[in-house]
């Protein structure tokens, strides 16, 4: 700390690029700090590192301030005149002075009178809060600013979360292979050329359970539709089959009468089961 004519003319003869900008901050009472922290984390550390000191009377409030109920432990006599003086509800209680409710004594904006700043100091209450304010800060050959300075931490953390996924979307999406995203691009490359082999019927060992999958979930469908014309066409095991696929996937069963499901034969002669089975293996051809 100096006289501010002294730090303006140090900063006026210095060579160093760009801090003479430092010259219009230095204004008011004022320190140097020389710091290897960045800027940010440096004006973070100084926010958060505020000290309690009580209200002068004249000073503007900051914000509310607040009494609490308590015990002042003074004994009745003039004190509890000066407690309503103030409007700061108080009554006797077992021998003492106790405030009874929470009560805000200043509003944000007004100024503390000398006799609530006395107050306020008697009950052990400091609204107030002291801390060096970064102004400005030179690094780099630039000077920033306390509006620059000043970032909510958290918010441009989840900036960075949203613009990496937004990243790796593109880069996915786009087939922009990164060390990061090859594993991405990979499964979905593979989920892509299953779903191909699928649709063209390129059969593949890997992938003899979708195909199967696929071939029963087209049969059920057929069994469905043919169900729908004539029930007793269709054996009953299939039917089965058809109306728990329909319940999981909250499908609605096709309507059927339970009566004439009751007339189907309980045992189909062989023959046409054979036939049936034949039937499904050429889906496989």
């Amino acid at each position: 700390m100096a006289r501010n004519t002294l730090m303006i003319r140090a900063l006026e003869k210095s060579d160093k690029k760009g801090l003479k900008k430092l010259v219009e901050h230095v204004t008011g009472p004022v320190a140097f700090i020389f710091s290897n922290e960045d800027p940010f984390a440096l004006s973070k550390f100084l926010s958060d590192n505020k000290a309690a000191a009580p209200a002068k009377g004249g000073q503007i409030s900051p914000k509310d301030i607040v009494i609490p109920a308590m015990n002042t432990g003074v004994a009745p006599g003039p004190f509890i005149s000066e407690l309503a003086a103030l409007k700061i509800p108080s009554r006797v209680k077992t021998g003492v002075i106790h405030i009874t409710e929470d009560s805000v004594a200043v509003k944000a904006g007004d100024v503390v009178s000398n006799a609530m700043a006395q107050m306020l100091s008697r009950l052990g209450i400091e609204p107030m809060e002291l801390q060096l304010k970064l102004i400005a800060a030179y690094t780099e050959g630039n000077v920033l600013t306390a509006e620059s300075l000043d970032i909510d931490i958290e918010a441009l953390f989840n900036e960075v979360i949203l613009g990496h996924q937004y990243a790796v979307n593109l880069s996915v999406n786009a087939g922009i292979p990164t060390p990061d995203t090859i594993p991405l691009i990979i499964v979905k490359a593979n989920m892509g050329a299953k779903s191909l082999a699928l649709e063209i019927g390129f059969f593949t060992a890997d992938m003899l359970d979708v195909y199967l999958a696929k071939a029963n979930s087209q049969a059920l469908a057929l069994a469905a539709a043919l169900a729908e014309k004539n029930p007793e066409a269709m054996p009953s095991e299939m039917l089965n089959q058809v109306q728990a696929a329909a319940e999981s996937s909250s499908a609605v069963a096709p309507a059927s009468d339970e009566a004439e499901q009751k007339k189907k034969p309980e045992e189909e002669p062989e023959e046409e089961e054979e036939e049936s089975v034949a039937g499904l293996g050429g889906l496989f051809g």
